[in-house]
């Protein structure tokens, strides 16, 4: 039905193709204006792709449009509104939103052709929208319009609307695009204007132009995608990706000098430039005028290759010859490759030349013309069958050209790839070409044998019998325990056995190479001594075959495959990873196999192997290390047994720590046998650290073995055994002490016997019942021993109460109970002590102090006392008796001698005459010869520090710390003492240390006294200290070489610097005065005010303000600032030098105020220099510079004043009358000064004349501001050009100004090393431009004949630009010349004639001239065999006539020449002269190739020399 539903009206097939002239137009009620897309009148729909709608069919949009009104109007009213009768069915199916009557949709066919509402709809279903544009060209417009969606999704989620951004209601669409379009042909005609005007000069480059364009494009590409018009919309990564494009070309064009484009594009620009200016210059009248004649034309203008046309070949064949395998290679295929195709894959491969990847290719050799069928024989390896096949599709075979003779005509040599996919044996058998000719075979070649591939693999046994836990997991890799004897491998090697074997099958014998990888170490697996498993099955059919077929059998036999296997046995008593790895693998054919290569990557990376699945040619088994156990050594060094203790202070228990290796989980076996009892138990680990076993009752724990994750091991037989320790017991007895003159029993001697493990601790509590209120006393007993005895013997008197309590060792810390005590009745005795309650007890005194020691006795008085006094080794004893009084002093009196005293109390005895030797009862006293001494450690001119600075005055302290030292101020009348206290330094060791004490003021101190417990002494050298303030800086000018301002009165006026002029080198400068500590920092500030300033002097109104710093050494001058006329007042601010860091402000003042101060304020006055400049004006007063100079310079470029002379009219040759006659016209130059000079002036003008040195014209008395330059007629009499410039100007007050250097007055010409004189007044005279034939031009030929394709150049004498006239074959053109030679192309044959020269700067000076008029002829031609490429084969001795044909002006000569087929060699070569007829035969009978390589007639030649 072609799409058509079957109640679709007539009309809606056959329509008006989409942008036919013969659409209609619809028209739009006027005034009626076009909803917003989105709004109420124009409700917004969503867009659906018309492919995922569920309706089973479907009709166009233009069909529905029908069925929708119903009927067609042949004529509708003018300005009548059309609608459909049916909305709803055509919105909901075709996402088409409707307007009301007169809207504009964008279907709108009036605003543009159909095409343009296909790209503003952007709706998928364009094929409706094309049908209904159709339906609308057959029928009149409906009453309601329909409108595409507006909107479309886009990559990323973007909505796009479908429109321009501009409403076709404003700028219909095809007016937008001819806009955009016109924009942009003008941005490219600029952008070639700019690129152009910037290539003329080499090397040049413009940053302006590059930013303007990269502006300009980015804006371009920018509203291009903003603007969204139809056709030219482009999408937001096209537009960036086109502004980059755009910024590589400016880069390229405006800003690199060697550019990607110079280098690769101009060749190809060139061409196309060469190409496109000879298709304008083709144009009749237009084209020269257009083009001119232009050098890139000139430089690639080539001749025609026709004059020069036909070549005639000559070829002989020789017989085609054929041979299979001709370098007797051998084949093999892939069978597992081969069962891998589909089944249709040998048929495909005949009839379209494909062949698979299982397939071989059997190259068979072809020399001679291309064959059109191949027959070879096949004989299969198993049945011995040969059958013949033939190959008539040659075409569909691969084919690779070896050699191409072109002089055979078609002959090549080729190797033709046959295509095999089965094992057996191949011969050559026939091969024919188009003809029927049968090829020639090489004799006696053998066949070519194709075999199986060698494969292998590896797999492990199915019926591995092993006990070492061998897993194979579900990635092909196994594992293994480790073995720890050799039993497994005497057993395998004796049986056979083995975990892995190798599967090969191939043509054998096969080679194959095993790699084993242990841990790293790579190394080789033998398989010599290893014989093979054969897995090949007995034939059954061979009873059933002939002797001839048996025979054949036998006879390819040795060609078949055959599958063996090798069992590859291990010891594995090393752990860790075992990587086998079948690499390579070769058959008796040589064919070898590199297994690794069949993954991409091999299985070793270095010495690891991959990770991943096993492979068919590698296999991993990983053997584990079997765990081991045993004590930490931790425990093992622990002192054994091990004790239990219920005491809370030791352990009731034991972690007993273990090592363990291998990997997790663990579960360790052990036994405990504690007597009879023996128990065993286990206990898993998760983690070998902090892995222990808890022991809580006695006994031997003994470790039977150990099982990880993989492997169960053996375990350390060492024992640990714990023990229940026992708890202390004591047994305690006494013995009285007895002393008869103390009166009895003075105390007792306990003694102890200890069970238990030592040290021992024993608590007891001694309490006096003479005191039953008192607390008892605890006392500890610690001993080592088992057995143990003390004294007990306290002073006093009464009956003594022991009890013991509690007992410790080692193994209860906390103790055990016990109980036991003693009672012993105890006399007192008597004791002496040093008493400390009633004071401190010095332990240093001084030679000749009287010293005292204080004592408490105790016992039945009187009392007598021993003691003694240890000095030096010396021990001197004194005894005191009669002592009634518990507490004595005893006086020790005064020692003599310095050092350490020892006082030790020896014996005391009381009244009953019982005495008691006293033990450690002593004090040391230290006795010191002197105090301290002090002194000063002032420089010998004092202290000096800054003023509002304290100082501290160093003194030098030896003696006991903390020292007091007392000090005054020479001359204080108040008599006031200062005192300060030294105190030790940190970390300071020795007795004297180096202090400082507070001065304050300025002044002399002196020391008084210094003591720490003695009084100490004052050195007399260094008992005087002085202080002194420095004085601050000052810094003033010193006026003995300045003046006052006479403006100002002699009291208040402000001293000045002699005056400067502007420019000149300042021979004075400001003396500075200064006071204090150098180097000196000076801050001062410069007030400047203009020459031109009307209020000069006055601080508010000074031209700049600046603030200086200036670092003095020494008395220094201050330089004044220079350059600028104008006044200068110089202000002191501040100084500062090496003391005084802080800037010390200074007292602005233009005279000595005090005396301590001098003058800080002065002025310095800088006048103008005389300025002025050189001006040119006309004979009648006009002005021909109206440019000015900036002041202080003159003109650097200044304009060129030129006048044109007819040759012969200048003084240099020798026409004085003509040369006098222009001089009136010739304009006057003046000197013009500044009024801020003082007449009279002087100036010195340098002048340059046209050849020649220059010359210094010195201008006297110049009287008032202008004045009039005459030049000598010597200077300005010479064609050419010279310069006047101003070299130095004065002006009465003697100030100069230096407009050149000096050294460079001289030096301003070309032939002295400048290449241009700076500044000043250029005048040249012009002298009329000549032109003569260039030497090595056709042009200077007498005969004045040339050929098409000479090069006529002419050298033009004159200025480097000129206006040249000309005529070619009666055309006259006029070009304009930059270059001193002009050339041009005689590319026709006629007449040319060079007519006249002008200067473009001066167009009135010409030369003419009547003897450049040139003939150009054509250049000859000849034709080979008629002008064409005659190939022609022959048999051996025949004859060919070649004919040459000429064309030219005779007499002619001509060169040919027979050449190889290939044209690498030139056989013979012959020359014909002064042929007077147009024609010419060549008899040939020899094989090559025949061609004119030189032709020449009277006038001309091709090709040129």
């Amino acid at each position: 039905m072609n799409g058509r539903q079957a109640g679709a009206p007539v009309g809606s097939q056959g329509l008006t193709p989409v942008g036919s002239p013969n659409r209609i137009k619809r028209r739009t009620a006027p005034g009626l204006g076009s909803p917003r897309f989105g709004s109420p009148q124009f409700p917004r729909t969503d867009a659906q792709n018309p492919e995922s709608s569920a309706e089973p069919t479907r009709s166009t949009f233009a069909e529905r449009i029908y069925q929708s009104t119903g009927r067609l109007r042949a004529h509708p009213e003018p300005g009548s509104s059309f609608g459909l009768a049916s909305q709803t069915p055509i919105a909901q199916n075709n996402n088409f939103n409707m307007h009301s009557p007169g809207q504009l949709s964008q279907l709108d066919l009036g605003a543009g052709s159909s095409a343009d509402v296909l790209a503003s709809t952007g709706s998928p279903a364009k094929s409706g929208v094309a049908s209904a544009a159709a339906a609308l060209r057959r029928a009149p417009p409906p009453p309601v319009t329909m409108s595409a969606p507006a909107v479309k999704p886009v990559k990323g989620g973007a909505v796009q609307a479908s429109s321009s951004a501009i409403p076709a209601t404003v700028i219909d669409l095809p007016s937008q695009r001819m806009y955009a379009l016109a924009v942009l042909g003008l941005l490219v005609a600029w952008k070639l204007y700019d690129a152009i005007s910037l290539s003329v000069d080499v090397g040049r480059t413009s940053f302006y132009l590059f930013v303007k364009w990269c502006l300009l494009d980015s804006a371009m590409w920018y509203g291009a995608w903003f603007l969204r018009i139809p056709r030219l919309s482009i999408l937001s990564h096209t537009m960036y990706a086109l502004i980059a494009l755009s910024v590589f070309i400016n880069l390229n064009l405006f800003y690199l000098t060697m550019s990607v484009l110079t280098l690769a594009v101009k060749p190809v620009a060139v061409s196309l430039a060469t190409g496109w200016l000879r298709s304008v210059k083709s144009i009749p009248w237009l084209g020269p005028r257009l083009v001119g004649d232009n050098d890139l034309l000139i430089d690639s203008f080539e001749l025609d290759e026709a004059h020069i046309l036909g070549r005639h070949t000559i070829h002989i064949l020789p017989h085609s010859l054929t041979h299979m395998n001709p370098q007797g290679r051998s084949f093999c295929i892939d069978e597992a490759q081969l069962r891998a195709e589909p089944w249709y894959q040998k048929y495909a491969s005949g009839l379209f030349g494909h062949s698979g990847q299982s397939q071989t290719l059997i190259p068979i050799l072809i020399n001679g013309t291309h064959p059109d069928s191949i027959s070879y024989a096949y004989t299969s390896f198993e049945t011995g069958q040969r059958q013949l096949r033939t190959i008539k599709n040659t075409g569909a075979l691969q084919m690779e050209t070896n050699a191409v003779y072109p002089t055979l005509g078609n002959w090549v040599m080729a190797t033709y790839y046959l295509p095999v996919s089965e094992v057996g044996a191949y011969e050559i058998f026939s091969v024919k070409d188009r003809k029927g000719l049968e090829f020639r075979t090489a004799t006696q070649a053998p066949p070519t044998i194709v075999v199986t591939c060698p494969q292998a693999q590896l797999q492990w046994l199915d019926n591995a019998q092993t006990g070492d836990n061998f897993v194979v997991g579900s990635d092909g890799h196994a594992s293994i325990c480790q073995r720890v004897d050799q039993d497994h491998l005497v057993e395998s090697r004796s049986t056979g056995d083995g975990l892995l074997q190798v599967v090969v099958e191939g043509y054998e014998p096969i080679e194959m190479t095993v790699v084993r990888l242990v841990n790293g170490h790579r190394e080789v697996i033998s398989l010599d001594g290893i014989l093979p498993q054969s897995m090949e099955a007995q034939p059954t059919h061979i009873e059933t075959l002939n002797a001839t077929q048996i025979a054949a059998i036998e006879k390819w036999s040795r060609f078949k495959t055959r599958k063996s296997a090798y069992t590859l046995s291990d010891t594995f008593l090393r752990p860790g990873e075992y990587v086998y790895k079948l690499e390579s693998i070769r058959d008796a054919a040589n064919h070898s196999v590199v297994m690794s290569g069949l993954s991409g990557k091999g299985i070793f990376d270095g010495n690891k192997a991959a990770e991943g699945k096993a492979t068919s040619y590698m296999a991993r088994i990983q053997v584990h290390r079997r765990p081991s156990a045993g004590w930490a050594d931790a425990l093992l060094n622990a002192e054994l047994p091990l004790r239990l203790s219920d005491d809370r202070a030791r352990k009731s228990d034991y972690a007993l720590p273990l090592t363990l290796s291998g990997t997790g989980p663990w579960t360790v076996n052990y036994i405990i046998a504690n007597g009879d009892e023996i128990t065993q138990e286990s206990k898993t680990f998760s983690k070998a650290t902090d892995s222990t076993i808890d022991a809580r009752r006695p006994g031997t724990y003994h470790l039977l073995d150990v099982d990880d994750k993989f492997c169960g091991g053996q375990a350390s037989r060492t024992n640990i055994t714990l023990v229940q320790a026992p708890k202390p017991a004591a047994n305690v007895s006494s013995t009285p002490i007895t002393a008869h003159e103390c009166g009895g029993e003075i105390g007792a001697l306990v003694e102890l016997e200890l069970t238990g493990r030592p040290p021992f601790a024993v608590h007891y509590r001694e309490r006096n019942l003479r005191f039953p209120n008192s607390r008892p006393i605890t006392r500890i007993v610690r001993t080592q021993q088992r057995r143990h005895s003390f004294k007990v013997m306290p002073d006093m008197a009464g009956t003594y109460e022991l009890e013991f309590f509690r007992l410790e060792d080692d193994n209860y810390p906390s103790g055990q109970p016990m109980s036991a005590t003693i009672e012993q009745a105890i006399h007192a005795q008597p004791s002496a002590k040093i008493d400390t309650l009633n004071g401190r007890i010095s332990s240093r005194a001084c030679m000749g102090e009287e010293l005292e020691l204080p004592v408490r006795l105790k016992g039945q008085g009187p009392w007598e006392l021993v003691y003694n006094i240890v000095y030096e080794n010396r021990r001197t004893s004194k005894t005191v008796s009669g002592i009634t009084d518990e507490s004595y002093t005893i006086a020790l009196g005064a020692f003599d001698n310095a050092g350490e005293y020892t006082i030790e109390l020896a014996q005391v005895k009381d009244g009953n005459q019982c005495a008691r030797d006293l033990i450690d009862v002593s004090t040391v006293v230290t006795v010191r010869e002197g105090g301290p001494r002090v002194g000063f450690q002032c420089p010998d001119n004092g202290i000096h520090v800054l003023d509002g600075e304290q100082a501290q005055m160093p003194i030098n302290v030896a003696g006991e710390f903390p020292v007091e030292v007392q000090y005054h101020k020479v001359g204080d009348t108040s008599g006031h003492v200062h005192t300060a206290t030294i105190r030790r330094k940190p970390q300071q060791q020795s007795s004297s240390q180096l202090a400082s004490v507070i001065a304050y003021g300025p002044g002399e101190y002196e020391l008084l006294a210094a003591s720490d417990i003695c009084a100490g002494t004052i050195d007399a050298q260094r008992a005087r200290c002085s202080v002194h303030v420095e004085a601050k800086p000052s810094a003033w000018f010193v006026t003995d070489s300045l003046r006052r301002d006479s403006t100002d009165a002699h009291d208040t006026g402000i001293w000045r610097l002699h005056e400067s002029c502007e420019g000149a080198a300042l021979q004075s400068a400001f003396e500075l005065g200064l006071s204090g500590s150098g180097p000196w920092k000076i801050d001062y500030r410069v007030d400047y005010w203009a020459a031109g300033n009307a209020r000069s002097g006055v601080p508010s109104f000074t031209d700049r303000t600046i603030t200086h710093s200036l670092v003095v050494l020494q008395t220094s001058t201050l330089k004044p600032e220079c350059c600028e006329p104008g006044l200068y007042r110089y202000t002191l601010l501040s100084v500062r030098d090496e003391r005084y860091q802080k800037p010390q402000m200074l007292l602005a003042a233009h005279e000595a105020v005090v005396a301590e101060a001098g003058v800080t304020v002065v002025e310095h006055l800088i006048t103008k220099s005389p300025l002025a400049e050189l001006r040119a004006y006309s004979p009648d007063g006009t002005p021909l510079d109206t440019s000015s100079s900036s002041r202080g310079s003159f003109r650097r470029q200044p304009r060129s004043i030129k006048h044109c002379l007819a040759p012969g009219q200048s003084k240099s040759d020798g026409d004085a009358q003509t040369w006098a006659k222009l001089h009136k016209y010739l304009p006057v130059f003046r000197i013009e000064f500044e009024p801020s000079g003082k007449a009279p002036f002087q100036a010195w003008v340098e002048v340059f004349p046209a050849s020649g040195p220059s010359e210094v014209v010195h201008l006297e008395d110049i009287a008032g501001y202008s004045q009039p330059i005459t030049l000598p007629d010597h200077v300005a009499s010479q064609i050419g050009r010279y310069h006047m410039r101003l070299v130095r100007t004065r002006d009465a007050r003697g100030c100069e100004h230096q407009f050149v250097d000096p050294s460079e007055v001289g030096l301003g010409r070309a032939d002295h090393g400048s290449a241009a004189i700076a500044g000043g007044i250029e005048i040249e005279y012009i002298e009329a431009p000549n032109a003569r034939p260039a030497s090595a031009s056709p042009a200077a030929n007498p005969s004045r004949n040339v050929c098409v394709g000479d090069v006529l150049a002419f050298e033009l004498r004159g200025l480097n630009s000129w206006n040249v006239d000309y005529s070619y074959n009666s055309a006259r053109r006029s070009t304009s010349v930059t270059k001193r030679l002009f050339r041009r192309i005689a590319d026709v044959p006629g007449n040319f004639t060079l007519e006249r020269v002008c200067h473009r700067a001066a167009n009135e000076c010409c030369s003419e001239f009547d003897d450049l008029s040139y003939a150009v002829h054509d250049i000859p031609r000849v034709l080979v065999s008629g002008g064409k490429d005659v190939y022609q084969d022959i048999l051996e001795g025949d004859m060919v006539d070649i004919r040459l044909d000429l064309v030219g002006a005779p007499p002619f000569t001509f060169t040919w020449q027979r050449r190889s087929i290939d044209g690498a060699k030139v056989l013979e070569s012959h020359t014909v002269k002064d042929l007077d007829v147009f024609s010419y035969t060549i008899s040939a009978a020899s094989e090559g190739t025949f061609e004119v390589t030189f032709v020449q007639d009277r006038y001309c030649q091709y090709p040129k020399a």
